[in-house]
């Protein structure tokens, strides 16, 4: 390779990675704008875990419990009309309950179990974390993460932070649905009629409801059984062809609906709709037909309860995502300069590579909507540790032969090859790790395991890209003894 070749693919190289780092890791607003938009760099939006950017919760009350503060706003009150309903309450911890229910351990048993059913629900969802459990015997809490990007976190983008919010709402009004599935004529439940009868499960005539994604297209899949397509055919086919079938749980209509007047064409169906919203309506329809029903309704307006999301300080502290950047970036800067400083422009070759490291990552986690916890970072830095590693590893190979006598290009002929088959086991056997990891576990472990199998991949394959660069960069140095930072062993013959 000629010195003009040579300086045209190291310039175009370092050009890619410096203008990718500046997308990546500036934010500013945009000219012209008057400080109204702004542009959020590749780093600004990724999506974060609770313990970076907190969580967000809820408190379901089940019918006949209020809390506390709500109680004595009520009370305090003359106008209020549940004031005299109220007045029969009584206190339990930050609660209070309804006189007829106070102790109750039926009420006591189905609030546990409808506590079980909801952490289920919510499994399938793939969150870093989450959380549902009983407080003071009759209220249950949910705690999502929310999901916040930072720039959404530290506000500078509201529209993605309300966004978020609003996703995390919709799920936990969906997740918290109570009864069983039914078919019905209208879309208010109190104005509709049924369209199966009483002593019918609709639920049984589904084989399987699963979230469906093909091409972009996000669906709810639904595979009737032998009975439900034929079932479902006849209560079509009564129908006016202007009106509709509407799928039901308990009292509320989900959003799916069939036209009236014409059969179904096979047993398999889908429903499309944007990706969050079909897979809450699988993870509710599928919990309810594979016998998962709650038995409650929580926070009924009727009672004069409300569903509202409290976003809570992160586990490590309202800076925890500067500081742990702050790490980051000093963990790239020690992989950068120990080499540099230990191999000269040599040491160069794995600092680019290093660049592009993080670049794969970061760019992966924006692109892939995988989100970041602490446990994330600390794998994609030890898959920087394992780039530098097998790095090093192959330069002192290469530089053992060198003190053999050998020549440059001989030396790293040699290096790899004796190098090959360890940093290849290494990798693979993380590869199988991290698959393993990401197949089996679920919420954080499973984001680290994928990450881990991102991380390996750009390791070994910029492992390859670095002997390509090393002979790019020293093509045009006449001393690659000097190039290499090495010291080539020449002996004086013996007389």
């Amino acid at each position: 390779m000629g010195k003009v070749k040579s300086a045209i693919i190291t310039a175009l190289l370092v050009a890619a990675i410096v203008v990718l780092w500046l997308f990546a890791a500036i934010s500013c607003n945009v000219p012209g704008t008057d400080g109204v938009k702004r542009y959020n760099s590749f780093l600004s939006g990724i999506h974060l875990g609770s313990d970076l950017t907190g969580e967000a919760y809820t408190l379901l009350y089940p019918n006949g419990v209020i809390s506390a503060k709500d109680y004595k706003l009520v009370m305090n009150d003359d106008e209020n009309e549940d004031k005299e309903e109220y007045q029969y309450y009584e206190e339990h911890g930050g609660v209070y309950v309804d006189k007829d229910k106070f102790n109750d351990e039926e009420l006591l048993s189905s609030v546990k179990k409808d506590a079980e059913i909801i952490s289920k629900r919510l499994s399938q969802k793939g969150y870093s974390s989450y959380s549902v459990t009983v407080e003071d015997d009759y209220v249950i809490r949910v705690s999502v993460p929310t999901n916040f990007t930072y720039a959404a976190y530290k506000e500078y983008d509201n529209t993605s932070r309300s966004s978020s919010l609003n996703l995390i709402s919709t799920t936990i009004q969906l997740v918290m649905v109570d009864g069983q599935i039914s078919l019905r004529d209208n879309t208010d439940y109190d104005s509709s009629n049924s369209l199966l009868s009483i002593k019918e499960d609709f639920a049984t005539y589904f084989k399987d409801i699963s979230y469906y994604v093909m091409g972009g297209t996000h669906a709810v899949k639904l595979d009737l059984t032998n009975e439900g397509f034929n079932k479902l055919n006849n209560v079509l086919l009564l129908g006016d062809s202007d009106s509709k079938a509407y799928i039901y749980v308990g009292e509320t209509n989900i959003g799916l609906q069939f036209d009236m007047g014409s059969s179904l064409e096979n047993k398999t169906l889908y429903f499309s709709s944007e990706a969050n919203r079909a897979q809450d309506f699988a993870i509710l329809l599928g919990s309810v037909i594979n016998g998962n029903v709650l038995t409650n309704r929580y926070n009924d307006t009727d009672s004069g309860a409300s569903t509202q999301l409290i976003v809570s300080t992160p586990a490590f502290g309202e800076y925890a995502a500067i500081y742990l950047l702050a790490v980051l970036i000093v963990a790239l800067i020690a992989a950068i300069v120990v080499p540099v400083i230990k191999y000269k422009k040599l040491g160069f070759v794995n600092a680019l590579m290093a660049l592009a490291y993080s670049l794969v990552i970061v760019i992966s986690l924006l692109l892939l909507e995988i989100q970041l916890t602490v446990g994330g970072a600390f794998i994609a830095v030890l898959g920087l540790v394992l780039l530098t590693f097998t790095n090093v590893k192959v330069f002192e190979a290469v530089r053992a032969e060198t003190k053999n006598g050998r020549t440059i290009q001989a030396s790293v002929k040699t290096g790899y090859k004796k190098t090959l088959f360890s940093v290849l086991d290494v990798h693979i056997l993380l590869a199988v790790i991290s698959i393993i990891v990401a197949l089996v576990c679920v919420g954080e472990l499973a984001a680290c395991g994928f990450i881990l199998l991102i991380a390996t991949l750009a390791s070994y394959v910029l492992y390859w890209f670095t002997r390509f660069m090393w002979y790019v960069l020293s093509t045009p140095v006449r001393d690659k003894f000097k190039f290499c930072g090495f010291a080539r062993e020449v002996y004086d013959d013996e007389d």
